[in-house]
């Protein structure tokens, strides 16, 4: 699993994850290789 290296593919909203090393936003748990699903959307 690589990381995305800061390239996010989703706008951070509520229920999706961030990267905590990169900070790249995805969907789906499984993109990025340290995830952290955001509470709530800043």
């Amino acid at each position: 699993m690589g990381c995305k290296k800061g390239q996010s593919t989703a706008k951070p909203k509520s229920g999706r994850y961030r990267c905590k090393d990169c900070q790249a936003v995805v969907r789906k748990k499984d993109e990025v290789c340290d995830p952290k699903k955001i509470k709530k959307a800043e």
